[in-house]
């Protein structure tokens, strides 16, 4: 897919995954912050950390002042 230029179709991109060599034992995500999630546990707790900064970001919203 190198030099390919985006907007690709569906089935590019599912030809160019097709022809990827699989994944290594080290092939992670990495979260901007530089955490790996590299476990079913990792990946758990970085969820609640979003699910409580969301839910953190929405009070702020609802709670801005306007109201009173």
């Amino acid at each position: 897919m190198a030099g390919k230029v985006l907007p690709i179709t569906i089935e590019e991109l599912q030809a160019s995954l097709d022809e990827a060599d699989p994944p290594t034992g080290d092939d992670v995500s990495i979260t901007s912050d530089g955490r790996r999630l590299d476990s079913k546990a990792a990946v758990m707790a970085w969820l609640a950390e979003v699910d409580d900064e969301t839910a953190a970001e929405r009070y702020a919203l609802l709670d801005d002042g306007a109201a009173r």
